[in-house]
C-alpha cells in the first residue's frame, strides 16, 4: 500500500508537471527576426546608457510619457485593462478613476524595464539601502531566523509593481531563495535581466526546471520565491478581487508536502523616482495550515487574500491588462457580460 508521504509526492509531481511544462519553441529563427532582435538589443543598450546619464527622475518621466502614448494607441488592450479594473475595483474606488488607474498600470509595467536599466548601475550591496526596498525589521528578522534553523519557506508575490527587483532586495537583505522566472524570448535580454535579478545571490530558476528544483531546495530547508497570481485553466475554484477564477494548487501542495511556512509580500514604487517599499501582508505558519481539513485549499485562498491586500494598497501598480481571470472572462467583461465561465 502506498504510504501518505508517497501519495503526497505523486500528487505534487502531477501538479508541478502540469504547471511547469515548457512551451514549444520553433526550431529556427528567421534572419529577419534575428536582425530585429539584434537591433532591439543595441537600442536597449543605448537607452540604458542614456537613462543612466539622465538619472531616475528624467528616466521615469520620459518612459512614462512614451508608455501613455503607446497605451492610448492599443485600443483592445486598453479596453481589457479598463474592463478588468472596473470589475475588480468598481465598488472600491470611484468609477471615474478607473481609466486613470488602468493607464497608470500600463505605465508601471513599462517602468519595469526602466527599473532594470537603472538598477544595473545603482543597486549594489553597499547602495541598495538608500533606495528603500528593505523588508520591515520584524519580518526580515523572522525570515533570517527561519533560514538559520532551515525551516522550508515559500515567498509569494504577484505581477505587481517592480516585481523584477524583488530577488535583488531579498538577496541584499540576506535572504537567499530560489526564484522561479519565465525566460524571455529574446535570449540577450533574458541574460541581461537574469544577471541583474540574481545580483543579490538568489538562484534564478527557469520555469521548465522548477518542478524538480523547488522540491530540492525546500527539502534541504531552503526558501523559494514564486509569482503566484497566475490563472490556471484547470485548478482550484477561487475568487480573486471578487471575481471567479481558478488558481494553481502548486503552492499549497509544495507547502503541504515540505511543511513549509509561507510569506506573502510585494514591492511597490514610491513616487516617480527610484525608490521602493516592500510590504508583507501575511505569514502562514505550517503548523496552522496542516491542521486544516483541506490544507491546499486553505493555503491557496489565504495567500490570495494577502495578494489582494497588496494590490488594493495601490491598484495603479497591478497589471490590469493581464488576463488574470482567464481570457474567457476578460472577453465577457469587455463586452459587459457577467464575469462567469461559459459553462455556468
Amino acid at each position: 500500500m502506498m504510504d501518505s508521504r508517497s501519495k503526497r509526492t505523486n500528487t505534487l509531481a502531477a501538479s508541478r508537471d502540469q504547471h511547469t511544462s515548457p512551451r514549444c519553441l520553433a526550431p529556427g529563427v528567421p534572419k529577419l527576426v534575428r536582425a530585429f532582435l539584434w537591433a532591439s538589443n543595441v537600442y536597449r543598450r543605448l537607452l540604458g546608457v542614456a537613462l543612466g546619464v539622465a538619472g531616475p527622475r528624467v528616466a521615469y518621466a520620459v518612459t512614462g510619457l512614451l508608455a501613455r502614448c503607446l497605451y492610448r494607441s492599443l485600443e483592445a488592450f486598453r479596453l481589457r485593462s479598463e474592463a478588468q479594473c472596473r470589475a475588480a475595483l468598481g465598488e472600491r474606488v470611484p468609477i471615474e478613476r478607473i481609466p486613470e488607474i488602468a493607464e497608470r498600470s500600463f505605465v508601471h509595467r513599462i517602468w519595469n524595464l526602466t527599473d532594470l536599466m537603472l538598477a544595473d548601475r545603482l543597486l549594489h550591496p553597499r547602495t541598495f539601502d538608500r533606495y528603500g526596498g528593505r523588508l520591515p525589521d520584524d519580518q526580515l528578522a523572522a525570515l533570517l531566523a527561519a533560514q538559520r534553523r532551515r525551516q522550508p519557506l515559500i515567498l509569494l508575490t504577484g505581477y505587481y509593481g517592480p516585481f523584477d527587483l524583488l530577488p535583488m532586495f531579498l538577496g541584499f537583505s540576506g535572504v537567499r531563495a530560489g526564484v522561479v522566472y519565465r525566460p524571455h524570448g529574446n535570449a540577450d535580454f533574458d541574460a541581461y535581466r537574469k544577471r541583474i535579478r540574481g545580483r543579490g545571490g538568489c538562484e534564478m530558476i527557469p520555469v521548465d526546471r522548477a518542478a524538480g528544483r523547488l522540491g530540492e531546495i525546500l527539502a534541504a530547508g531552503g526558501a523559494v520565491a514564486i509569482v503566484a497570481d497566475h490563472h490556471a485553466e484547470r485548478g482550484l475554484p477561487v475568487t480573486f478581487l471578487g471575481l471567479p477564477t481558478t488558481a494553481w494548487r502548486t503552492v499549497g501542495l509544495l507547502a503541504w508536502r515540505y511543511e513549509a511556512d509561507i510569506a506573502v509580500a510585494g514591492i511597490r514604487r514610491v513616487g516617480g523616482q527610484f525608490r521602493f517599499e516592500i510590504v508583507v501582508t501575511d505569514t502562514i505558519k505550517n503548523e496552522e495550515s496542516q491542521r486544516q481539513p483541506d490544507p491546499v485549499a486553505y493555503i491557496t485562498n489565504r495567500y490570495l487574500r494577502g495578494l489582494e491586500k497588496i494590490i488594493l494598497g495601490d491598484p495603479t501598480q497591478y497589471i490590469w491588462g493581464y488576463a488574470r481571470w482567464g481570457t474567457d472572462i476578460a472577453e465577457r467583461l469587455v463586452t459587459g457580460e457577467p464575469a462567469t465561465s461559459r459553462d455556468d
